[in-house]
């Protein structure tokens, strides 16, 4: 399911942001001030590996930068990324002389876009209509990916993690269905337990 084998710069963090997810950074380090002003030069991408019990874990999403909020004197920048696609990390560096940052050769995820499933659809409408998220079209969906719907859901990092690490459409739409079930009984539950309360 992998395509080519590219080396490319390398940002490791405790956070996974999704494809099409977008993220603020606040750039401060020498090495990814060097990182990000190199990527803005040559219009590249970097990688974002994450980062579980202080270890590099072996599957990580390349970003591109969409934005430069602010530039200090001293370079540390506020930039937005946003989520591009899947890689598996096969090789890391930790420095890639002569630059101050490090770098990975990977293999990126050669990912299917399929229409959602009727039970991912009817699951993740619920889900909506339950937390009020009523900017969003009920159409909306129609040709959605797992990722599109994974980012209308409260995942953590590791769960976002666990979804990017897993090998197929089916088994990702298949850990989503069950994510979205938990977190829409949780939130049933809460409104249940809500009514119950009696304040004087």
């Amino acid at each position: 399911m992998a395509t080519q084998q590219l080396t490319i710069p390398m940002f490791p963090l405790n956070v996974v942001i999704l494809p099409g997810e977008t993220k603020a950074l606040h750039i401060f380090e020498e090495r990814y001030k060097q990182l990000v002003a190199d990527c803005i030069e040559n219009d590249a991408n970097f990688g974002i590996p994450f980062i579980y019990h202080q270890e590099i874990s072996h599957f990580g999403v390349e970003v591109k930068i969409i934005n430069v909020v602010k530039k200090k004197n001293n370079g540390e920048m506020d930039i937005v990324i946003e989520g591009v696609r899947v890689f598996k990390l096969l090789e890391y560096s930790k420095v890639l002389h002569p630059k101050l940052y490090g770098a990975g050769i990977v293999e990126f995820e050669e990912f299917t876009h399929t229409k959602p499933s009727a039970l991912l659809q009817d699951l993740i409408k619920d889900y909506i209509w339950i937390t009020q998220q009523n900017a969003l079209a009920i159409d909306a969906f129609d040709e959605a990916d797992v990722y599109s719907i994974a980012r209308l859901i409260d995942l953590s990092s590791l769960e976002k993690y666990e979804l990017i690490k897993t090998t197929s459409v089916y088994l990702k739409e298949k850990y989503l269905i069950s994510k979205i079930i938990l977190f829409t009984h949780i939130l049933k539950t809460e409104e249940k337990l809500k009514g119950l309360f009696i304040f004087n």
